[in-house]
């Protein structure tokens, strides 16, 4: 797992280009399954629609020889509350590729706003025959600029399987897949949503079962136990651990559905 340390500032530029040429020659397209392998989810919300969440899936087989698929999700927040959520998931079946040009992408970030949250989840699925070469790249950001009470997430899976004549998943397979991937989802919501404005009942001191924290006697405050920010120990390091076992379902999924073996798999989880 790779763990990405948040900056100041973000720009993103998300140019999604597809360049279609026809010719009058019969041999020039030989492939009649030839697809756009871009997928992109993008929520933004606005002061005029706090709430955005935008979901983008695509099963797509080509034959091409040279194949370079793209998937992203890409969340901004700066309002006032506004919430953003996209998720993005991308399976892949290149039956003929020689080459594998696989790229994954999770983006998150709010900025100069309050109580404003972002998530973005995306994960790519390839199957590919046994003698291709992947190129693969996955990865997660999710930032936090000029922002009061404000929690971004940004999860990034990508797996690669070779299975014989890259065929595809059953109907069962891919309906599995799309529950982990709902799951997946469903868990990174609740990841950044904010906390019950409701205060915690303070204890009264003049009860006997009130015990007052003992100071230390060298002036310094007491020590407390690592805690995320809201104030809960070791978030970071359960999710990150829930990540990785998300992983492990993930390619048995997909293995499993193919009787196929896994030659990448990878995620990336920035918070």
């Amino acid at each position: 797992m790779k763990v990405r340390a948040a900056v100041p500032y973000v720009v993103v530029a998300a140019v999604l280009l597809v360049a279609s040429v026809e010719s009058s020659s019969p041999g020039a397209h030989p492939d009649p399954e030839e697809r756009n392998l871009d997928l992109l989810a993008s929520a933004q919300p606005t002061a005029a629609q706090t709430v955005v969440s935008d979901a983008a899936f695509d099963e797509v087989k080509t034959r091409d020889r040279d194949v370079k698929a793209d998937a992203a999700a890409t969340t901004s927040a700066n309002c006032d509350g506004c919430i953003g959520e996209s998720t993005a998931l991308q399976v892949v079946y290149a039956s003929r590729a020689s080459l594998a040009r696989l790229d994954n992408s999770a983006v998150a970030w709010t900025q100069a706003c309050q109580g404003c949250t972002g998530a973005a989840l995306s994960v790519q699925v390839v199957v590919l025959p046994g003698w291709s070469a992947a190129q693969p790249n996955n990865r997660a950001m999710a930032v936090s600029a000029a922002c009061t009470g404000c929690r971004t997430t940004a999860a990034a899976f990508q797996v690669v399987v070779v299975a014989d004549r890259a065929r595809r998943l059953s109907n069962e397979s891919l309906a599995g897949l799309k529950s982990w991937f709902d799951e997946q989802a469903a868990a990174l919501r609740a990841s950044v949503a904010l906390p019950s404005l409701e205060p915690s009942p303070t204890p009264d001191p003049t009860s006997p079962t009130a015990s007052p924290t003992p100071e230390p006697t060298d002036g310094t405050s007491p020590p407390t136990d690592p805690t995320d920010p809201l104030g809960r120990p070791y978030a970071g390091r359960r999710a990150k651990r829930a990540s990785i076992e998300a992983l492990a379902e993930l390619e048995g999924l997909v293995a499993a559905g193919l009787d196929a073996d896994a030659i990448v798999s990878d995620v990336d989880l920035s918070r």
